[in-house]
């Protein structure tokens, strides 16, 4: 049997190459602005609850995430109110009243 036929096992010097080069590639990336993620769900009693998420370097300054997280929030807001507006959620509660 050859030896290129059987699988190399990985080692922990392996492991280790791979987690530096990871660790490099994200310490690296270029600097760019916070930015944000929105999550809009409803809990089991049909509430809308928001969930913004947001990215900064270490380098941003509050008011820089600051600034970041309210955009996201208002255009979370205004979407939301859009939909809501043309599709108007029921209460179950209150529809059985």
């Amino acid at each position: 049997m050859s030896t290129e036929a059987t699988a190399r096992r990985l080692t922990l010097a392996d492991a280790y190459r791979d987690a530096q080069h990871v660790i490099d590639q994200l310490t690296t990336r270029a600097p760019s602005e916070p930015s944000a993620s929105v999550e809009i769900s409803r809990n089991a009693a049909g509430n809308a609850q928001v969930t913004i998420k947001v990215y900064a370097l270490s380098t941003a300054t509050p008011e820089e995430v600051r600034a970041a997280t309210e955009r996201a929030y208002d255009e979370a807001t205004n979407a939301y109110d859009t939909f809501n507006t043309q599709y108007p959620h029921v209460d179950p509660k209150a529809a059985k009243a």
